[in-house]
C-alpha cells in the first residue's frame, strides 16, 4: 500500500514537472534570443554540483582502500577510483575551457575564473595522491603490498578546502543566474503567476497527502514499539514466575512404598541380617556382594567421614537419624532411600544393637526430577521464542526506519528541493509585500529542508552502513551539537576503528542515541562526552554528562526501570541482545555515566 501511494504521488510530481517545463518552453518562445545564450547554465551547475559528489566519493573509496585487507575487493575499488578521477579531471577541465560532449561551455566570468585558480592546488594535490595510489596499486598487483596513508592523508587534507571553494562556485554560478533572471522584466510577472500556481499544486496535491502518509507509517511503527514493549514485559514475567513453578513441582508427591526393615546392625554397624527387600532391592546375587559394615556401604558411596561419624554419634546415645540416602546397588542403579536408623536398647539402657528401616523413594525422586526439567525445557523454550521475537520486532523497525528514511530523502526531499528551486527562480519586482512574503516562504522552506535532513538522518544515518559505528557515531555528535545547540564530544581513546556486525552496530547506535536524547530532555547537562576504548576483547562506551543525576536506587526499587518504553529498560534490552554488559552510575547532582561492554570478536 506504501508503494502505491508513493508511485501515485510520484505520477503527480511528474505532473508538477510538466507544468513547470511548460512554463519554460513558454518563456524560450518569448525570450528564445535571451534564453539561446544561457542554455548550458543548468547543465553548469549541474556538473559544477557533480564535482562536489565526485570529491567525496574519491576520499570514500581511498578510505575503503586503506581499511581492506581482501586483494580481490582492492582491484575493484582501484579500478573505480580510476574511473571516478577521471570524470572527475574531465569535468573540471570542462568547466573551466569547455567540452562539447559534456555539454559545458567554459567560464565566462572572470570572477569564477578566480574562484577556480584558489581550488586549483587542493584539486591537483588530490589527483595526484589518487594516481599515486592507482600507479602504485597497478604495479604492485594490490594496495595491501604498500602503505597509502601518505596518499590518503593527503586526500583526506585537501577535500574539505576543495568542497568549500566549490560551494562558493556553485554559489556564484546561481547569483550569475539569478541576475540573468532579472533581465526578463517583460515576462517576469506571467512567469510567476504559472510558478505560483504550480507550486500551490504541489502543495495541496502532492506534499499535504506525503505529510499524511508520513505520519500514518510513524503511527505503525510506535505500534511496533509497543508490541515489542508488551512481550518485552512478558519476558520478565515469565522469568518471575519460574522460581515459582520450579516450587510447585517440588510440592508434587507420589505415593510412597511402605516402610520395612533393611538390615539390623551392631553399634559399631556391623550387619548381622539382611531382609530380603533389601537384597532385592540392592540387587546381591552373590554372599560376596554384601557389605560386612552399614557405614562401609555409605562410604562406599561417597558419604564423607564428618557426616558418619556424625551418625554414629546420634545412634549411640540413644537417638534416631532420620533421612534420606542415595546409594548404588550392584547393578549400578542409583537408588534413593528414605532411612530411620533406630537404635535398641537391652534391660540395662545399653546400646544392643541398632536397626536400619527404610522405604524406596526412587520413582517420587525421579518423578520430581522430570517434572522440573520438563518444565523447566518448556519455560526456557517460550523465553527464547520471546527473545525471538523482540529480536525480529526490533530488526523490523529498523528496516521501517530504514524505508521512511529512504522515502523522506528520496521522496519528499527531493520534492521540496524542487520547490526550493521554484522559489529562488521566481522574483516578483511589483510588490514589496509580495517580496516579503515569499522570501518568508523561502526561509521556512530552507528549515523543513534541514529538518527533514536532520529526521532522516537520525532514522538511519547512511554513514552507520558505509563506515561503521565510530564513523556514525562522530557524525551524530557533530550533527546534535550543531542542531540542539548542547556540545557533544566524541572521544575516541585507542582509535578504534575495527567494524562490527550489522545488528550489533545498530544496537550500539541506538543505545547511544537514547542516552543523548536522554541527557537531553532530563539531565540540565550544557556538555556531553560520548567515549571509545577498546582491547582485545571488549568495546568500551560511555555517555557522560554533567547533569543533575538521579537517585537510581529509589527508582530501582519502585520498578520505574522494569517499564518498557523507558528510555534505561529500552538500552537494557538491546544491550542483552547482543551479549553486552549494561551499567548506570548516578548520584543527585554529581551527573550519570552510562557504560557499554561489547565483545569484539
Amino acid at each position: 500500500m506504501a508503494k502505491e501511494r508513493f508511485e501515485r504521488l510520484g505520477r503527480l510530481y511528474l505532473l508538477a514537472l510538466s507544468g513547470i517545463a511548460i512554463a519554460i518552453l513558454v518563456s524560450q518562445l518569448l525570450i528564445q534570443n535571451f534564453i539561446s545564450k544561457q542554455q548550458d547554465d543548468s547543465r553548469t551547475i549541474n556538473v559544477a554540483g557533480r564535482q562536489r559528489m565526485l570529491s567525496q566519493k574519491i576520499s570514500k573509496i581511498v578510505l575503503q582502500i586503506a581499511n581492506n585487507s581482501d586483494r580481490d575487493l582492492d582491484s575493484i575499488k582501484v579500478i573505480e577510483l580510476q574511473q571516478t578521477v577521471e570524470l572527475w579531471v574531465r569535468s573540471h577541465n570542462g568547466l573551466k575551457s569547455g567540452d562539447k560532449e559534456l555539454g559545458l561551455s567554459g567560464v565566462k566570468s572572470f570572477r569564477i575564473l578566480g574562484m577556480f585558480e584558489n581550488i586549483e592546488s587542493h584539486f591537483y594535490a588530490i589527483v595526484t595522491a589518487a594516481q599515486n595510489i592507482i600507479s602504485e596499486a597497478q604495479k604492485a598487483g594490490s594496495t595491501v603490498r604498500f602503505n597509502i596513508d601518505k596518499d590518503l592523508e593527503k586526500v583526506l587534507n585537501n577535500e574539505s578546502m576543495f568542497l568549500e571553494g566549490m560551494d562558493a562556485i556553485v554559489f556564484q554560478y546561481d547569483e550569475e543566474a539569478k541576475e540573468k533572471v532579472v533581465l526578463l522584466k517583460d515576462t517576469e510577472l506571467i512567469l510567476f503567476g504559472i510558478s505560483l500556481s504550480i507550486i500551490i499544486f504541489e502543495v495541496f496535491f502532492i506534499f499535504l497527502p506525503t505529510t499524511r502518509n508520513l505520519r500514518k507509517t510513524f503511527s505503525d511503527l510506535i505500534h511496533s514499539e509497543k508490541t515489542a514493549s508488551k512481550m518485552a514485559r512478558e519476558i520478565g514475567a515469565l522469568y518471575s514466575t519460574l522460581e515459582t513453578s520450579y516450587q510447585e513441582l517440588a510440592d508434587v508427591d507420589l505415593e510412597k512404598g511402605q516402610s520395612v526393615l533393611f538390615t539390623k546392625c551392631d553399634f559399631l554397624g556391623n550387619i548381622k541380617y539382611f531382609s530380603e527387600y533389601f537384597i532385592h532391592l540392592m540387587e546381591f546375587e552373590e554372599e560376596d556382594e554384601m557389605p560386612e559394615n552399614f557405614y562401609s556401604l555409605l562410604k562406599q558411596n561417597g558419604y564423607k567421614n564428618d557426616f558418619l561419624e556424625g551418625v554414629m554419634d546420634l545412634v549411640r546415645n540413644g537417638h534416631c537419624w532420620i533421612g534420606e540416602l542415595k546409594v548404588t546397588s550392584a547393578a549400578g542403579d542409583f537408588i534413593w532411600i528414605e532411612t530411620n536408623i533406630v537404635p535398641v536398647k537391652d534391660s540395662h539402657g545399653d546400646l544392643k544393637e541398632m536397626m536400619v528401616i527404610g522405604a524406596n523413594v526412587t520413582e517420587n525422586k525421579e518423578a520430581k526430577e522430570r517434572s522440573r526439567e520438563i518444565n523447566k525445557q518448556r519455560i526456557e523454550e517460550k523465553v527464547k521464542e520471546q527473545q525471538f521475537r523482540s529480536v525480529l520486532i526490533l530488526e523490523g523497525q529498523e528496516e521501517e526506519r530504514k524505508r521512511i528514511s529512504r522515502d523522506m530523502h528520496d521522496g519528499v526531499g527531493q520534492m521540496l528541493y524542487a520547490l526550493k528551486l521554484n522559489l529562488e527562480a521566481t522574483t516578483p519586482s511589483s510588490s514589496k509585500y509580495t517580496k516579503e512574503r515569499l522570501q518568508e516562504a523561502r526561509d521556512i522552506l530552507r528549515n523543513i529542508i534541514r529538518e527533514v535532513r536532520r529526521v532522516s538522518f537520525n532514522l538511519t544515518p547512511t554513514s552507520l552502513s558505509d563506515f561503521g559505528i565510530v564513523s556514525a557515531i562522530k557524525k551524530y555528535c557533530a550533527e546534535v551539537s550543531s542542531l540542539m545547540g548542547i556540545e557533544v564530544e566524541f572521544i575516541n581513546m585507542t582509535r578504534f576503528i575495527n567494524r562490527m556486525g550489522k545488528n550489533v552496530e545498530t544496537h550500539l547506535y541506538r543505545i547511544i542515541q537514547e542516552a543523548v536524547n536522554n541527557v537531553i530532555k532530563y539531565s540540565g547537562s550544557k556538555k556531553i562526552y560520548v567515549t571509545f576504548a577498546h582491547n582485545a576483547q571488549n568495546l568500551h562506551i560511555e555517555v557522560r554528562d554533567e547533569g543533575k543525576g538521579f537517585d537510581i536506587e529509589n527508582l530501582t526499587q519502585k520498578g520505574h526501570f522494569s517499564a518498557s518504553g523507558h528510555g534505561i529498560f529500552n538500552m537494557k534490552e538491546r544491550a542483552g541482545f547482543i551479549n553486552a554488559h549494561f551499567e548506570v552510575e548516578t548520584e543527585v547532582g554529581k551527573g550519570t555515566v552510562i557504560k557499554i561492554d561489547v565483545p569484539i570478536n
